[in-house]
């Protein structure tokens, strides 16, 4: 009677384990032998609670607009991204190709936002091509000019891959949303009427961007996951990294910061209900809805351990966040294109 009791125990404990969000289900802990740990004391790590129940859940979502202005919300509740304008008008977007886009990145260029230089092909000075293209948008024609193109950087390959002067690509959305914030429009990477109103007077006046180092971040999720910083084509920061546990993943592909905090309270619930709260997360860059790039203290590294967000040891949030602005692209791959 006795061995049958045990027996049924153990196979409730093999269901329990079975159903569990901890990290031996999800194959975390075949790796974790292998990763180094980060350079902080134990005695922190109790002190933080390092426990499953105490993952982040910036994965909520905000719920778009009927012009897919792909709204964003935080987990601290504030509205990230919303659409640009309410007004009707002409629209560039992500993934527009033609002269409006090539005119988009020719006026972003001439501003000092974009990582790129374009050169007039007929003898002008600077004045006068912006002048004609502020014009241009005046007369909602969108006339680009011609002329020839060249990246100011070389690397990396994932980062370059993403160029195209004559189409509005995420290179393209993060200087947008650069403007954006310097002109004090919501941040979305859209240019619709406020933006290009905002760019046609920048173009007259001959405002320029701020003078800042021009920052990527690539993350990579294969084994171990880690994270690089790149700033002005050179790789100045390379650190393993955690992303979100296949119940919430971080999404693929490349997006621009539009958000940061110094610090952020974050609550919520864990996959499995258990309510979270989490005071005083440091240097928070939100890049998609409430996925964000972040400092969080963890025993280990290099495996997904997140909600969505891509979690990194102090030091190193402190680098990438001291280099990180608005507009900063971000980009999430299983494998970057070789460097």
């Amino acid at each position: 009677m006795r061995t049958r009791w045990i027996r049924w125990i153990a196979l409730a404990l093999a269901f329990c384990v079975w159903l569990s969000p901890l990290p031996f289900s999800l194959g975390a802990t075949s790796v974790e032998s292998a990763l180094p740990s980060p350079n902080v004391p134990p005695s922190s790590w109790s002190s933080l609670q390092q426990d499953w129940k105490r993952l982040q859940n910036l994965s909520q979502k905000g719920v778009s607009s009927a012009t897919s202005s792909r709204d964003k919300t935080s987990s601290s509740g504030h509205l990230a991204k919303s659409s640009t304008s309410q007004e009707e008008g002409v629209i560039i977007g992500v993934g527009d190709v033609g002269p409006k886009a090539l005119w988009l990145n020719e006026s972003l260029a001439v501003l000092g936002y974009l990582p790129a230089t374009f050169s007039p092909t007929a003898p002008t000075s600077a004045q006068t091509a912006r002048l004609a293209l502020s014009a241009s948008a005046r007369a909602q024609t969108f006339k680009p000019l011609q002329g020839t193109w060249q990246l100011r950087y070389d690397q990396p390959n994932a980062w370059v891959s993403l160029w195209s002067p004559d189409q509005d690509t995420p290179i393209t959305e993060g200087a947008v949303m650069a403007f954006e914030a310097e002109n004090h429009l919501a941040v979305d990477g859209i240019a619709g009427p406020d933006v290009i109103r905002a760019l046609s007077q920048a173009l007259a006046t001959g405002e320029t961007a701020p003078a800042e180092p021009y920052s990527y971040i690539l993350v990579t999720t294969s084994l171990p996951e880690k994270l690089e910083l790149w700033v002005d084509g050179k790789l100045v920061l390379t650190s393993l990294c955690n992303t979100g546990i296949p119940q919430s993943p971080t999404p693929y592909g490349t997006y621009g910061v539009y958000v940061q905090y110094a610090s952020q309270d974050m609550k919520g619930k864990d996959p499995n209900g258990t309510p979270y709260d989490d005071p005083g997360v440091p240097y928070v860059s939100y890049f998609d809805q409430g996925c964000a790039v972040h400092g969080f203290i963890r025993q280990k590294y290099g495996f997904p351990q997140s909600l969505g967000c891509v979690e990194l040891p102090y030091a190193a949030a402190a680098k990438v966040f001291a280099y990180t602005h608005i507009g900063t692209l971000v980009t999430i791959t299983s494998a970057p294109l070789p460097t």
